[in-house]
């Protein structure tokens, strides 16, 4: 589905930012696209992100039945898109909260599960970030040597989809970032913590050998966790700045990804895994919501040295600098606990969800011509 509102033309003399509608929270101000809806399969939308390397190219991660929508020239008159729910969704992508792009034709999800094989076992919390390949011929389907293979050593039919691998200590995970090659930062909210997890070597579509990852939690405690909210996470590379919307604490916090050193080693819910808590770390607070008038922060995104984050509760969009300065907010017309995750493609050109009406919406300036959609020089690594 794409549907266009068209607004009236903003007030030059307006400051802030026009993709917010010139600082008077003014909603008409903005040009809004309705980029999908149920009938794309949207079933409670939590996180968004193009994949870097094919253009246009929308995956959209829903909680309800553990599945991705894709958008092929998303936000194009040509736009179509496709549902898909994988073999073994129901464990690595179990509740899934958010997603982010990685190396080449790879990304990961984080999942608000103790992993229960949706409703049908008890919690037993092994569960984390999962790798995937987001090649359209692997994701989603099943591999038949990995079925041969493990039906053949477990001595029952055994099909584990196209998960690539997965790290298991770092249960109700509730935002996830990329940093570099299989390294990727999560939202701990069992422990309170920002986990570092590093794949490693990958074992292969659908197999099961996860041995050799290692974890390391930053700030165990500092974080806070509200249920069904996620804590979306976003990473200046240049910087090597973690911002870490802390939903619970109602904080936007900041982590140097540089400092800190390993201090005690864990025990590990998979076997062959490593896996720290660290001493030394650098984390601070860089807005306090409580001034701004912000309630619980979820989705977060950085574009042109600006931070993006939505509010859940109050359903407002807040720009910072990179100081924490506040400079601009739109009040959109959503429910209470619709605004999730959001993309920023350019300064101009946001992307978000609406978790409750099982929408995606894209916000442009109303006279902005259509903006460009980010490519894989945007993820450069360091």
């Amino acid at each position: 589905m794409l549907l266009l509102l068209v607004a009236c033309v903003a007030d030059e003399d307006f400051v802030g930012l026009d993709v917010l509608g010139f600082e008077d929270n003014d909603t008409e101000e903005v040009l809004w696209t309705l980029i999908g809806d149920a009938s794309d399969g949207l079933s409670t939308p939590r996180d968004l992100g193009f994949n870097p390397q094919k253009e246009g190219e929308l995956w959209v991660v829903n909680r309800d039945d553990d599945s991705v929508s894709i958008f092929f020239n998303a936000g194009d008159a040509s736009q179509e898109s496709e549902h898909i729910i994988d073999p073994y969704a129901m464990h690595f992508m179990e509740e899934v909260s958010s997603i982010a792009f990685g190396d080449v034709d790879t990304f990961g999800t984080c999942h608000e599960s103790r992993n229960t094989y949706n409703g049908q076992s008890m919690p037993n919390d092994f569960m984390g970030p999962t790798l995937w390949s987001s090649d359209l011929e692997i994701f989603g389907e099943s591999n038949p040597e990995a079925v041969d293979y493990l039906s053949n050593l477990y001595g029952m039919p055994t099909d584990l989809g196209s998960h690539l691998d997965m790290l298991h200590e770092s249960p109700l995970c509730m935002g996830i970032e990329w940093q570099s090659s299989n390294v990727y930062w999560v939202f701990n909210g069992q422990d309170g913590s920002i986990d570092r997890n590093d794949f490693k070597m990958d074992h292969g579509m659908g197999y099961d050998d996860h041995s050799d990852g290692t974890i390391f939690k930053y700030g165990v405690g500092e974080f806070e966790r509200v249920p069904d909210v996620p804590s979306h996470l976003k990473l200046d590379h240049r910087s090597k700045l973690l911002y870490i919307a802390d939903s619970g604490n109602n904080q936007i916090k900041v982590l140097d990804i540089t400092a800190g050193d390993a201090d005690e080693r864990q025990a590990t819910m998979e076997p062959g895994t490593k896996h720290y808590t660290m001493k030394d770390e650098s984390i601070w607070t860089l807005i306090d919501g409580e001034d701004v008038g912000m309630k619980v922060p979820s989705g977060i995104t950085l574009v042109d040295d600006t931070l993006f984050v939505t509010d859940n509760q109050t359903s407002t969009i807040y720009a910072f600098t990179l100081e924490g300065e506040l400079i601009d907010t739109l009040e959109t017309p959503f429910e209470t606990g619709a605004l999730m995750g959001i993309y920023g493609a350019a300064i101009d050109d946001l992307w978000l969800v609406n978790a409750i009406d099982n929408q995606v919406w894209r916000l442009q300036p109303a006279e902005s011509d259509s903006a460009q959609v980010p490519t894989v020089d945007e993820y450069t690594t360091f």
